[in-house]
């Protein structure tokens, strides 16, 4: 992960800022006014240099419009950063709400689970494997509708001594299964960038990995990233949360574009 560059300029007595980072595929900018909550946003490209160009591009437009690049100081999100990921869920519950809960899963270092409404057509089950004491970790959910103990029992074992895999620098990983686990032959491992699992807590949204059992045929061995995040995050998306699921081979993930008469 590359860190976050920042630019400001100085105009009508109030200093805009423009921050970009890149990992991987994506490139992440904030801009705004100094003062004011600002804006975010994420551009996926084709490919890490097409993403490396992207970023190039921003810079060289900002230092055009007179921002020059600046010492960056951490936010609070990022001095949050040791805080362990299970405590900064818990505390980022509404006021009111009741603060969720993860039971240890005997026989699982470091493994937590939570359930949703599982009883609810759109219920699931939440598993985090934790890591570097308990500051990172990988996630995964099963829908409450297939939701089969012996199978995330059996997932967990191959998890458990991949605990670091997502965080080895590549995008991602896709393992075959020594041991099937329920219909699956194969696991997916992708990195936080990529898996995007907790999105919405920014303290710890790049330290948290993705991780869930697929069939042969639904990612290719050899998928760039691009194609991957298509896969899970895309039109048509994988659900890979549904673990009773027939499988959903790739097709095309193209659109041809027709002229219209």
């Amino acid at each position: 992960m590359t860190a976050w560059r920042r630019f400001e300029l100085l105009q009508r007595a109030q200093t805009e800022y423009r921050e970009i980072r890149q990992e991987g595929i994506r490139c992440f900018l904030r801009w705004g006014a100094i003062g004011t909550s600002g804006k975010a946003s994420t551009s996926t490209l084709d490919g890490e240099q097409h993403a490396s160009r992207h970023a190039s591009r921003k810079i060289n437009e900002w230092l055009r419009k007179g921002f020059a690049e600046v010492e960056r100081s951490l936010d609070v999100a990022e001095l949050d950063q040791q805080k362990p990921i299970l405590d900064v869920i818990k505390s980022g519950t509404r006021p009111h709400a009741p603060v969720p809960e993860y039971r240890p899963i005997d026989g699982f270092d470091e493994t937590y689970h939570r359930s949703h409404a599982p009883d609810n057509p759109m219920g699931f089950h939440e598993y985090f494997v934790l890591r570097d004491q308990g500051r990172s970790a990988v996630r995964f959910t099963v829908r409450g509708q297939g939701h089969d103990p012996a199978a995330v029992s059996s997932f967990l074992a191959v998890l458990d001594p991949r605990r670091d895999l997502p965080f080895d620098g590549q995008s991602h990983r896709k393992v075959p299964l020594s041991t099937p686990v329920g219909p699956f032959s194969h696991a997916m491992f992708c990195a936080p960038a990529l898996g995007q699992a907790c999105i919405a807590y920014p303290a710890i949204a790049a330290r948290v990995a993705t991780a869930f059992p697929i069939f042969d045929c639904e990612i290719g061995d050899a998928d760039p990233e691009v194609l991957v995040d298509a896969r899970i995050h895309g039109h048509g998306a994988l659900p890979y949360s549904d673990w009773s699921r027939q499988p959903n081979p790739v097709v095309d993930l193209r659109f041809d574009v027709q002229p219209s008469n």
